[in-house]
């Protein structure tokens, strides 16, 4: 998988710069409330059966179903499910999901969900799952399948957990302030607050890597005090057996940007190294997703994993899975100002190449006003051409896997909005859709055309063979290679008239409507094709030679 060399020097460096700035950032800056009212309804149809997904490392890595088609995953984060503190009781720190909020994703044309969940809630006694729990995350993968929409199971975290916060009535020490809670772990597994640990953060300082209770914490997480790791190794374990039955499941991200405290379970050598605890728990938690499948039965489901919040790698060999995806986060030109789109692709790009995986980006985004602030759409776009594979030559260009947008929608309670007891809810967030928060209470605002047009820019969900161009800068351009001649090519073409679809060694294109958008179909005729939504295209043969 390569040496650990690959994961040192500049682009190590990079990665902890920007990571360490803080990465699942929504801003939450107030705007114009722009939007188009909400996505179109659409006719829900018969319920979609997705096929099962499993992952690749090597030389062609990425994420295929089961007949091999390589498949891009293209969505959106949604934390309607995670369990967040309150810093204001009275504001909502999530929006529900509901059926509506299935058929709007649907409908934008995003087949995948980075469904956030939490660990305080699946596990509120130790060694007591709350089934209950389980079963409406279930459930909200069920309908989300039943839409055509794969799902992620993200085991969420932002600097600990919801019991963090400084508790009422102490005076926190010079340069720092009372901190808010969060998301992730349960109360049993966070250490209580007192004289000798302290829960103040630094003054007008980011919660991660936060306060000296959260450095506590994460120490004894790697160290497994009380058998606090174990404990959430075994819920892997769990979801995975519970969860067999449902083949719209994408996949497992194995923690959301994990932090670590000082001690001796930090990093090996120093901030900029390698992180063999973090690798630990990783392996641990691999092979007990791993036994959960087996026992229910079904072939292995994609990994995800990241580096630490501090930019930390767990070790090339952390893992010799086969079906692992790196999933960072990429904020270069949003939160992390002082790297562009391209330079943080290309640290990304490098480390995915030592483990010998593809890329998944589970996090990426940018939240002001697009109106106020055009650069922002530049650079939403400059990530849209390095996804789809448009960057500097080499093993991958890069088109494997897909990405999800940091988010689909806000609460007004969220504590990367209230990050300080009692305030009041902004105006406005802005995520994928706007929330307005007047009087404390969400309402709905529509999309950020913005983001619409670049997000749902024509993709491949389903490609038989494997992608050798991807482009999609206003008409669709995609070839393939190695494809099994029969096979059903499945694509997202998005505006309201029917696309030109033509191409060579394809045919019997199919176009249905679909929200703002259209599902193509076509049977692949050749191993080596090529399909364009260019107005000129070469028309697709009506049946396959």
């Amino acid at each position: 998988m390569g040496a650990g060399g690959r994961f040192r020097g500049f682009a190590a460096a990079v990665v902890l710069a920007l990571a360490v700035t803080g990465c699942s950032g929504g801003g939450g800056n107030a705007g114009d409330g722009d939007g188009d009212g909400g996505a179109s309804g659409g006719d829900d149809g018969d319920a979609v059966v997705l096929p099962r997904l499993h992952a690749v490392r090597g030389e062609r890595p990425g994420v295929f179903d089961e007949d091999g088609r390589q498949v891009v995953l293209r969505g959106v984060n949604l934390n309607g499910l995670a369990e967040y503190a309150r810093a204001n009781p009275d504001l909502d720190p999530t929006i529900p999901v509901t059926d509506e909020t299935w058929d709007q994703i649907r409908d934008e044309g995003f087949n995948a969900v980075r469904l956030l969940v939490s660990w305080s809630r699946l596990e509120p006694d130790q060694g007591e799952i709350d089934d209950a729990y389980v079963d409406e995350v279930r459930s909200q993968v069920r309908a989300a399948g039943e839409r055509g929409i794969y799902t992620v199971i993200d085991v969420h975290q932002d600097a600990w957990g919801p019991f963090v916060a400084t508790p009422p009535g102490v005076t926190c020490p010079p340069g720092t302030e009372p901190a808010n809670g969060w998301d992730g772990a349960p109360e049993w597994a966070t250490p209580e607050a007192g004289p000798d640990l302290d829960s103040c953060r630094p003054a007008d300082g980011e919660a991660k890597p936060g306060s000296d209770l959260v450095l506590q914490a994460w120490d004894r997480f790697y160290g497994d005090a009380d058998g606090i790791q174990t404990s959430l190794v075994d819920v892997w374990e769990h979801l995975a057996t519970e969860l067999a039955d449902e083949p719209s499941i994408a996949g497992y991200d194995l923690l959301n940007e994990p932090g670590h405290g000082p001690g001796a379970n930090g990093p090996v050598g120093g901030i900029l190294s390698e992180f063999p605890a973090l690798g630990d728990y990783y392996g641990r938690a691999v092979a007990a997703i791993r036994r959960g499948e087996q026992a229910a039965g079904i072939e292995p489901r994609p990994i995800y994993f990241e580096h630490s919040v501090a930019g930390n790698p767990p070790p090339p060999d952390f893992s010799d899975d086969s079906g692992l995806v790196f999933a960072p986060h990429i904020y270069g030109g949003s939160i992390v100002q002082f790297l562009t789109v391209d330079q943080n692709w290309d640290v990304m790009l490098s480390l995915a190449e030592g483990w010998g995986t593809s890329i998944w980006v589970g996090e990426y985004g940018w939240w002001d006003d697009p109106a106020d602030r055009p650069e922002i759409v530049e650079r939403v776009r400059q990530f849209a051409t390095r996804e789809d594979g448009g960057g500097p030559a080499g093993r991958l260009g890069y088109v494997p896997v897909g990405s999800a947008w940091w988010q689909w929608n806000n609460g007004c309670g969220d504590p990367h909005q209230i990050t300080d007891a009692g305030l009041a809810a902004p105006g406005e967030i802005r995520q994928y859709r706007v929330t307005s928060c007047v009087d404390g209470v969400a309402e709905d605002a529509g999309v950020v055309p913005a983001w619409r047009e670049v997000l749902t820019r024509p993709t491949v969900r389903f490609a038989p063979g494997w992608i050798t161009e991807l482009t999609a800068d206003g008409d669709l351009a995609l070839a393939a290679e190695d494809a099994t001649p029969g096979a059903e090519l499945q694509l997202w073409v998005p505006g309201d008239d029917e696309p030109t679809v033509g191409g060579d060694g394809v045919a019997e294109v199919e176009s249905v409507p679909q929200g703002t958008g259209w599902t193509v179909t076509a049977t692949v005729c050749a191993a080596a094709y090529a399909v364009t939504t260019a107005p000129d295209a070469p028309p697709a043969e009506p049946s396959c030679p």
